[in-house]
Order: C-alpha cells, then sequence, then structure tokens
C-alpha cells in the first residue's frame, strides 16, 4: 500500500510539473508574440524604413521605432523564406494591404518595394531584400541579431545604399 501511494505521489508530482511546464511555455509564447507586436508593428499604419546609427556599425536601415533591420541570404532577393518558427524569432516587417513603404530620413526609396510572405501579406524589402525585425533586440538602435547563424544562415544589417554589412566568420 505504501508503495502505491508513493508512486501516486509521484505521478501526481509529475502531472502538476508537466502542467506547469506548459502553461509557462504558453505564457513565454503569448509574452513573446506580444513583444513582437509592441516593438515591431508600425505606427498609425506606416510602414517606414529609414536609417540611424547604431554603435559599432555605423548608419543602418532602421524601423520607424528605431529597431534594426535584417536581411537573410537564403531569401536571395524577393523571396521570404524565414516562415513559421523562424519569423517568431525575426519576425518580417510587414506591409498591411492598401498600405506603401516609406522611405524615413536617409533611406532611399527607389530601393523600398515589397514581397508576398507564404505566411500571408507581404514584407517589406530594400534592394529586393525581404526585412526582418529580431526579436533579441531589447532596444532601439542595438543590432544583437547581427552576424548570428540562426534558422538556415546569417542575419545582416544593411546600409542605405543596400550593401550587406557582412561580418560573419564564414
Amino acid at each position: 500500500m505504501r508503495v502505491l501511494r508513493r508512486r501516486a505521489a509521484a505521478l501526481g508530482t509529475v502531472l502538476v510539473a508537466t502542467v506547469v511546464v506548459g502553461i509557462g511555455a504558453l505564457s513565454a509564447y503569448v509574452y513573446l508574440e506580444f513583444i513582437s507586436v509592441v516593438r515591431f508593428t508600425p505606427e498609425h499604419g506606416q510602414v517606414s524604413v529609414a536609417v540611424d546609427t547604431v554603435p559599432g556599425l555605423g548608419p543602418v536601415l532602421v524601423t520607424n521605432k528605431g529597431y534594426a533591420l535584417y536581411m537573410f541570404p537564403p531569401d536571395g532577393r524577393r523571396r521570404v523564406t524565414c516562415t513559421g518558427d523562424c519569423a517568431t524569432a525575426w519576425p518580417p516587417l510587414t506591409v498591411p494591404a492598401g498600405t506603401a513603404v516609406s522611405a524615413g530620413p536617409e533611406a532611399r526609396a527607389e530601393l523600398l518595394g515589397t514581397a508576398p510572405n507564404p505566411d500571408g501579406g507581404r514584407v517589406a524589402t530594400y534592394d529586393g531584400w525581404p526585412l526582418y525585425t529580431y526579436l533579441g533586440d531589447s532596444d532601439p538602435l542595438r543590432a544583437t541579431g547581427h552576424g548570428v547563424d540562426a534558422d538556415g544562415g546569417y542575419w545582416y544589417v544593411m546600409r542605405p545604399s543596400g550593401e550587406v554589412v557582412d561580418t560573419s566568420p564564414h
């Protein structure tokens, strides 16, 4: 009888731990989605690509809220390949229907465009490259995702000229 009580208690502990971990994982996912929406959603439906100086990298493309914009070489220009789980960590700069992408200070309007997003909608592009933000950038004017090897390739910021800032060790 004592053995059965111990097993029942152990099973109960495992069950409670599993539920707690599951709730924690769901909470973390909801929190990440919230951060993504707050930080990277264009204000007033305006999608703007601007230029600002990121310490250690110089002038690079940023959102209208000052968050670094990244390109992903596997996209091969004009083709969004970061979808699903990848897009959770690297949210694309989405362009709502009926909205155009505008050039903020120092960005070149002739290099702006959009590309279809396989997850739905459209993504802003610069010199043909789809643009992404990075969930790891906790503050504007940081580019902690620059040179990171994740989700099948390296991630880089871009200059206003459209030049990719490639500092990876490959």
